[in-house]
């Protein structure tokens, strides 16, 4: 049981590392492009070209059963670069979403409009449940600006990690 423990642990580490390393050569082919003699107007329209992207993103759970820690990791892009979001897990689904269960830490979107944040919240006895909580990351630094991102978390198999993805938020659903 421990062993698996750091098999998930180790999981989770090595899709961080591979989340970073595919930042780092996207940041480095746009260095390449500028050094290739693109003029500053086509480099602008290629830029705001991938800032109007819509943002997506994972949320992976994590459950230690010994301590009743849930480790909860989201992995954002298409971001407004430098902006700052409010996160929970709600008591719900996307589609009807309730009150907020646990506060996640606020994502902060670097320059490129991408994000990682982990928070860890102590004492869940339970577990991640089957279904009933939806990760919800808002347009701004409240709740009370909206959702821009949510996923409904599903656990069929009891599991003490899971992944979901974060899909835009249609615009009708939005506050």
């Amino acid at each position: 049981m421990r062993n698996c423990l750091l098999c998930n642990k180790s999981r989770i580490v090595r899709g961080s590392i591979i989340v970073v390393l595919l930042l780092i050569l996207f940041t480095m082919m746009s260095f390449s492009a500028l050094a290739n003699g693109q003029h500053r107007s086509g480099l602008r329209t290629s830029t705001m070209a991938a800032l109007q992207n819509e943002p997506s993103g994972t949320t992976a759970l994590s459950w230690n059963p010994q301590s009743k820690a849930l480790i909860v990791t989201l992995h954002l892009t298409g971001l407004q670069p430098g902006s700052t979001h409010a996160s929970h897990i709600h008591v719900g689904t996307c589609s009807s979403i309730g009150e907020i269960l646990y506060p996640l830490k606020n994502v902060i979107a670097d320059t490129a409009g991408n994000a990682t944040t982990v928070t860890t919240i102590n004492n869940i006895t339970g577990g991640i449940p089957a279904t009933g909580w939806a990760v919800a990351v808002h347009q701004g630094p409240t709740a009370q600006t909206g959702d821009l991102l949510c996923g409904d978390v599903v656990n069929s198999k009891q599991a003490t990690s899971v992944s979901t993805p974060l899909r835009a938020v249609p615009v009708k659903q939005k506050k």
